[in-house]
């Protein structure tokens, strides 16, 4: 809200600014006037008295322009406002005085009536000049205008300045009282008109000021956002590093001959893990889709067996809480085969599903439809889940789908409440809705639809599992470069019961120091290492030419933003390897690698 001395200044400023602009004009236009003034002198004086009368009425309007510039110089528009009132008011009645003194002057001493008829017009311009004190204060206008109006009526009564005709007593009292009438009328219009500019002149002022502090917001929010994305990116580095090493050696003691408690043991530690790569995969997910940067990634992807594929992996855990999961098909199409981002509808079924068995209570029952019809744009999809749980009071329904908004029942179950913002998200970005509303017999009801294109279904084998079998011959020569020591005691136990020959670097110059020095299949590299980071080694490494330039390099980073994707395969990567390590993704690499060599072995033979 604005301050009352805000506009109050903003007037002053205003009033000061058309003032220096009257006072300099006006003193620059009567200099001309002194001319004249003192071409009429010359006629009737000595050049003495011409000369004294011009000097002295310059110089009064010499002090108006320095009272003006003074004004100007000053930065307290109402300290100056003030003063120049006071000083321009004085100023003003000197110059009247004088102006008037000399034409009385005049009249009284030339017997000239043409002379004497210019010293009378000299009179009536000095009035009309000071008239225009109304505009300044009462005071300094009836000081201005007071010596003018006591010459013209001394003229009209004395006896020695009467010419033919005996009204000019009259006239002049006409005149006056019309020219004071006129400026006190149009001081009045002035001011009307002045204070509705001014009126705007403060909006727009205040409109320019709220400009600027939107500007200022915006560009706060700007900064917060780039705070906040980086505080995200150097999190989810240094989060990601160490997790990697919590998973890795979970994955390397799973393989080994363990007994019955050791295997579940390891088995917590490969699930907790899994679920804090989750979480942090979620909290950059909802990152990207504030940020507006979340993509879809569009393949065939058959909908009935994700859905049957979810509910079998789900079915264990809700049996322990003696909670039945039921999956209906029976309206969705055979096949089902869509083209569609099928890690954002897996997801959001995956979070449906696992709220439903969460909040659920014992002995209960979880119904999964599914249904699906043809449409011009392809097939609508509808998925529903419906539990025996709680439900969702109405007043929640719409905020639980914004970022970290939890009902109190789902706050005190733990979480982050980012799940069904991230599928909320992702639905939008797919150009599909989820909604909850109340299930029949109670509980909750949440659904999700969309459309997708029909599409064939891919005959491509599955994925590769988490085992590597590579054929028999030399081993495939793998050079990682990695700073941190114990990532490198994860690729250790990964790779080396493999038939793999590893070498390993803790930094960029050392792994083109290794590859001068031979020939690998594959390069695994770090991004951040002190003495040379991961990306510039990559360039060193496509500039060399030869074999060392087609060596398949593929990133090893926690750096796993978009832009920073994006930035190793301009550099040249074959591909982006995120930690934690997946492993089906690890040997995926492994696999293309020595697919790789063994073509290019064969092209030399």
């Amino acid at each position: 809200m604005t301050q009352p001395a805000a506009p109050r200044t903003t007037r002053e400023a205003m009033k000061l600014d058309g003032f220096i602009r009257h006072y300099r004009g006006m003193a620059i236009v009567r200099f001309g006037m002194v001319a004249g003034i003192v071409a009429i002198l010359s006629r009737v004086a000595s050049p003495a008295y011409v000369a004294w009368f011009g000097v002295l009425h310059a110089s009064l309007y010499g002090v108006l322009m320095w009272a003006v510039a003074v004004a100007a110089r000053d930065p307290d528009a109402a300290r100056a406002l003030k003063t120049l009132t006071v000083r321009t008011g004085l100023i003003v009645a000197l110059i009247s005085i004088h102006a008037c003194w000399m034409a009385l002057d005049v009249r009284i001493h030339t017997t000239s009536g043409a002379v004497r008829m210019e010293a009378g017009l000299l009179l009536i311009g000095v009035l009309m000049f000071t008239a225009l004190q109304v505009h300044m204060s009462r005071l300094n206008y009836l000081a201005a205008i007071a010596p003018s109006i006591v010459s013209m009526l001394w003229i009209g009564i004395d006896s020695r300045f009467q010419g033919p005709g005996h009204g000019l007593v009259g006239a002049l009292l006409i005149f006056v009282i019309a020219v004071v009438a006129a400026t006190l009328r149009q001081q009045s219009t002035d001011r009307t008109l002045s204070d509705v500019r001014m009126a705007l002149e403060e909006k727009n002022q205040e409109l320019t000021e709220m400009v600027a502090e939107a500007q200022a917001a915006r560009a706060a929010a700007e900064a917060a956002n780039r705070a906040k994305s980086d505080f995200l990116a150097v999190t989810s580095h240094e989060i990601r590093t160490p997790l990697n090493a919590v998973l890795g050696l979970a994955e390397a003691l799973r393989r080994e001959t363990l007994s019955g408690r050791q295997r579940d043991l390891t088995e917590g530690i490969h699930e907790a893990g899994a679920l804090l790569t989750r979480l942090l995969n979620a909290v950059l997910d909802i990152s990207r889709i504030e940020a507006g940067k979340m993509t879809l990634a569009a393949a065939p992807f058959d909908v009935r067996r994700m859905a049957e594929t979810l509910v079998k992996v789900w079915t264990p855990r809700a049996s322990e809480r003696g909670i039945l999961l039921v999956l209906d098909l029976s309206d969705l199409p055979e096949p089902c085969v869509v083209r569609a981002d099928g890690g954002k509808i897996e997801q959001a079924l995956v979070n449906l599903v696992s709220n439903a068995v969460k909040f659920s209570p014992a002995d209960s029952e979880i119904a999964i439809t599914l249904a699906g019809r043809e449409t011009e744009a392809g097939l609508a999809l509808d998925i529903s889940v419906a539990d025996q749980g709680p439900g969702v009071s109405a007043e929640d329904r719409e905020r639980i789908f914004e970022a970290y908004e939890q009902t109190d029942l789902g706050r005190g179950s733990g979480g982050a409440g980012l799940g069904l913002a991230i599928c909320a998200g992702n639905l939008s970005l797919m150009g599909g809705a989820i909604s909850v509303g109340e299930a029949p017999g109670g509980g909750a009801l949440f659904g999700f639809s969309f459309e997708a294109p029909i599409a064939q279904a891919e005959t491509t084998a599955d994925a590769a599992d988490s085992e590597l079998d590579l054929q028999e011959g030399r081993p495939l020569r793998v050079l990682a470069a990695e700073d941190n020591a114990a990532n490198r005691h994860v690729l250790r136990a990964l790779l080396e019961p493999l038939p793999i020959e590893l070498v390993l670097t803790e930094d960029g110059a050392q792994a083109l120091e290794a590859m001068a020095a031979g020939v690998f299949d594959l390069v695994l590299m770090d991004a951040n290492m002190p003495v040379m980071d991961g990306l510039t080694a990559l360039k060193a490494i496509r500039a060399r030419g030869g074999l060392t330039a087609a060596t398949p390099v593929w990133m090893l980073t926690a750096n796993v933003f978009e832009e920073d994707v994006a930035r190793y395969r301009a550099a040249g990567a074959d591909g982006v390897l995120r930690k934690p390590i997946d492993l089906d993704e690890l040997f995926g690499a492994i696999r293309a690698a020595a697919n790789r060599a063994e073509t290019r072995e064969v092209e030399a033979a």
